[in-house]
């Protein structure tokens, strides 16, 4: 399966964001900072195109065919730490001005806390997985474990370690698997969201 993995590039921004929307949509900080199903629908696409532009222009993005059933995008440790002028360039490339001010203030506290274990547990030299998603009529094909060997490979002959975070019990034991192990687990701070901070030690 490995060797139909592709890198992606900004042409596949539009998809990608429509994928990455289906595969996390019942995601718990997705149905946080978008609480309304109609404009969960509406918006939600926005969200990853942002992720997504990110990703292919200050990381590495893949999917695990041309035809994007699930993609992985990742962030080097020396480009994680986001600036102004790059988030706008990437609001403005994936429409995220069209999310509203609700979204920001509801999604302000996830970052908050997303960026203070980031900080504490993953400070040195890294690879960040920013997203991971699989389209759900392709969910338990293994597409998202092939994904992440493809890319982790790579990494284990660079010797870095790996930070990511999940808000499922489900993605716990799949990242588990992998290596990664729970550093921090918490309820974040004004919201019913429940995150776990993972790391996978370098090798």
């Amino acid at each position: 399966m490995e060797n139909k993995i592709v890198r992606l590039n900004k042409s596949h921004i539009s998809k990608v964001g429509e994928v990455l929307g289906r595969a996390l949509y019942n995601d718990p900080v997705s149905v946080h900072v978008l609480p309304d199903d109609d404009e969960r629908k509406a918006k939600i696409k926005y969200i990853f195109q942002m992720t997504m532009c990110y990703g292919v222009r200050w990381g590495e993005v893949y999917a695990i065919s041309p035809n994007l059933e699930g993609v992985a995008i990742w962030i080097p440790f020396e480009k994680y730490h986001t600036k102004m002028l790059r988030l706008l360039r990437c609001a403005i490339k994936g429409k995220g001005y069209k999310l509203g001010m609700g979204v920001q203030k509801r999604f302000n506290p996830v970052n908050k806390c997303n960026e203070a274990a980031h900080k504490q547990f993953a400070s040195g030299e890294h690879w960040y997985l920013q997203c991971l998603g699989v389209e759900p009529i392709h969910q338990g094909k293994g597409y998202g474990n092939a994904l992440m060997r493809n890319m982790l490979k790579k990494i284990d002959i660079q010797g870095l370690p790996v930070f990511l975070e999940t808000s499922t019990l489900k993605n716990v034991k799949f990242y588990e698997k992998l290596g990664f192990e729970t550093v921090k687990e918490l309820v974040i701070p004004e919201t019913q969201v429940k995150e776990w901070f993972m790391l996978r030690h370098k090798i």
